[in-house]
Parts: structure tokens; C-alpha cells; sequence
């Protein structure tokens, strides 16, 4: 397993997406879904459930005493796939697959991990929400 952590911000989907496409390479057969579906996650992380942290002096312009949450992005490799967890603080509200309007711009996220997803769950604990995906490969 290799994680990394990124600030709960929207600027940092596209170094989550990186981290995933550069552990697994270009040449992976699962490259491009896992990448599609950790945006997703990720996105997610910082939308809806993303909390500031109290940190007690102020950072980077964000208030005094808080800095933005973080979530972390797992992966992990199978003998014919891979695993992708996204842990975030977590919110009051369950994850679920939402049926968006045609000309709804959000709100596809978990339809698409749901679509493409061998399969996907989440679990809370201390920490917050984990939600993950996993991908399988043929053969």
C-alpha cells in the first residue's frame, strides 16, 4: 500500500489524480478508471465533507486558527487489481449514488464509481469516511 495526504482543497484533485496515475504507469491496464474514479473521490473528499482543522494560529490566509482539512489517498495492488481508498473527516451524510437531472453540472461522482467500479464501499471510523473502489483486470 502507498498513501500520500493532500490538503482538502479543489487545487488538490488534480495532485491526487497524479499520484494515482504515477504508482500505477502509464502502461497499466487499469490507468485510466482508477484515475477517472480517485478525481471523483477526491473531489468529493474536498466538496462534501472537508473540514477545517482548529491548528490554534492562522495558515495561509484561511482564518485565524484553522488551516484546510486533508484527505488521504490510498493504493493498493491485488493479484488482479487494484484498491483505492479516499479518507477524508467525513460528514453527516451518507455516501450514495445520486440520480442527477440531464442538465445538473455535479453529482455523478459515485453513478460513475458505480458504473466502472468492480466494486466500491465505505466505512467510518475514528478518523472519518473511508471510501474506496476496486478495480479488477482480466485474468
Amino acid at each position: 500500500m502507498i498513501s500520500q495526504r493532500f490538503g482538502a482543497t479543489r487545487d488538490q484533485v488534480r495532485p491526487a489524480r497524479s499520484f494515482v496515475a504515477e504508482i500505477l504507469g502509464d502502461g497499466h491496464p487499469l490507468h485510466d478508471d482508477a484515475v477517472l474514479l480517485t478525481s471523483e473521490l477526491a473531489t468529493n473528499a474536498v466538496e462534501h465533507s472537508a473540514q477545517p482543522v482548529d491548528t490554534g494560529t492562522g495558515w495561509d490566509g484561511t482564518g485565524p486558527g484553522e488551516r484546510p482539512g486533508e484527505f488521504v489517498v490510498t493504493v493498493a495492488f491485488l493479484p488482479h487489481g487494484v484498491v483505492v481508498t479516499v479518507q477524508d473527516p467525513g460528514s453527516a451524510r451518507i455516501p450514495c449514488v445520486r440520480n442527477s437531472g440531464p442538465d445538473a453540472t455535479g453529482g455523478r461522482g459515485l453513478m460513475l464509481v458505480n458504473d466502472l467500479a468492480t466494486r466500491w464501499g465505505f466505512h467510518r471510523d475514528g478518523t472519518g469516511t473511508v471510501i474506496w473502489f476496486e478495480l479488477g483486470s482480466p485474468g
